[in-house]
């Protein structure tokens, strides 16, 4: 019998970060098609921490494993892989399954691509889940045009300074608002900076802009922030809803107060769009060629320097439960990556 265990990180019921536990488990083995990874990292993204603490219909039952990006090394593969040999190092993305949180993982082959040499896995890691979901709500969701205008909320959050970055490349006026710590950082990445604390974001928009930005990118949510970010558009401009963070303070039943509010925001007579973005747990795997060219792409400009993901912290694997409970406490600037190295 083979005496190789793994180790990963187990979620047997919902509540705060210290449902979170090591455990022991068999090594697993791939079948066709499939890739075992030797994980080095793993992000740490606030769709783990919505689904370890809160039940949504359709979403992962307990016990599970969270981690839907992840990096590492290809230990073996099975039958009919030729793509990927023992030792290369792939990236992938989950598609919702999650996983990651694991010293090893089984990975179809499909789902998986190289990581250019010289790339920090920790960096790789960064990169998959909030790049690819910046790609998708900039270029098939908003569909950016080179001077637009745009204003990103949360822009010093992981999301959100993967749509500063994008957003540079594609030739975009950018505005992004944060606390005032994060201010020289989202800066630093090409926007002007908004502290929404102390400053009325509305009123800051309509005087940097006279008529208002062509794209609003909400990652906060809520009503009160929705319809306030509505009115930072111009006459056509189009306000998307992105990610739901206020759910953190809020709860649940912020969900559907923002949608109400986005339906009001539709109907009114100023012509503002609300482009809807697919789902980041099925579009990727309902459209792996553009998955994995793009996922390449963001990989081969990050190699290059060109994207330049800030690394919050890094945090041993086993220690999952202390990276979910900095990045619940907030005022975090970048992304938490967990590492398997050692």
């Amino acid at each position: 019998m083979n005496a190789v265990r793994n180790h990963r990180i187990v979620v047997e019921r919902r509540g705060p970060p210290d449902v979170l536990s090591w455990m022991s488990t068999q090594r697993p083995t791939p079948a066709a098609g499939e890739v075992r990874i030797r994980v080095e990292a793993a992000g740490v993204s606030g769709y783990d921490l919505m689904i370890r603490r809160h039940w949504f219909f359709g979403f992962t039952k307990t016990p599970y494993t969270p981690g839907e990006d992840l990096v590492g090394i290809v230990e073996a593969v099975g039958q009919d892989v030729t793509k990927f040999k023992v030792g290369q190092r792939v990236a992938g993305w989950t598609f919702g399954q999650g996983g990651g949180y694991s010293e090893m993982v089984i990975r179809p082959a499909e789902t998986l691509v190289s990581v250019p040499d010289g790339l920090d896995p920790v960096v790789a890691a960064a990169i998959i889940t909030n790049y690819l979901t910046a790609s998708l709500a900039l270029h098939k969701t908003a569909k950016v045009q080179s001077g637009e205008r745009v204003l990103v909320h949360g822009a010093a959050g992981g999301v959100g300074s993967a749509l500063l970055q994008l957003g540079n490349l594609a030739g975009l006026k950018l505005y992004g608002t944060g606390s005032e710590k994060a201010a020289g950082f989202i800066a630093d990445n090409g926007a002007v900076p908004i502290n929404y604390r102390t400053e009325n974001f509305v009123r800051r928009i309509r005087e940097l802009t006279d008529n208002g930005v062509d794209v609003v990118i909400d990652v906060v949510g809520g009503p009160r922030q929705l319809w306030r970010s509505g009115r930072c558009l111009k006459r056509g401009g189009r306000l998307m809803m992105l990610g739901m963070a206020s759910i953190k303070k809020s709860g649940v039943s912020i969900i559907p107060l923002s949608l109400v509010t986005v339906g009001i925001i539709a109907l009114w007579p100023n012509g503002v769009r609300l482009p809807m973005s697919p789902s980041m747990m099925s579009f990727p795997a309902r459209n792996l060629n553009w998955y994995r060219d793009t996922l390449a792409d963001l990989l081969a400009k990050a190699a290059e320097g060109h994207l330049r993901p800030a690394i919050a912290a890094e945090i041993p694997m086993r220690d999952a439960a202390r990276a979910h409970a900095m990045l619940e406490e907030g005022g975090l600037v970048g992304k938490v990556v967990l590492t398997n190295f050692g």
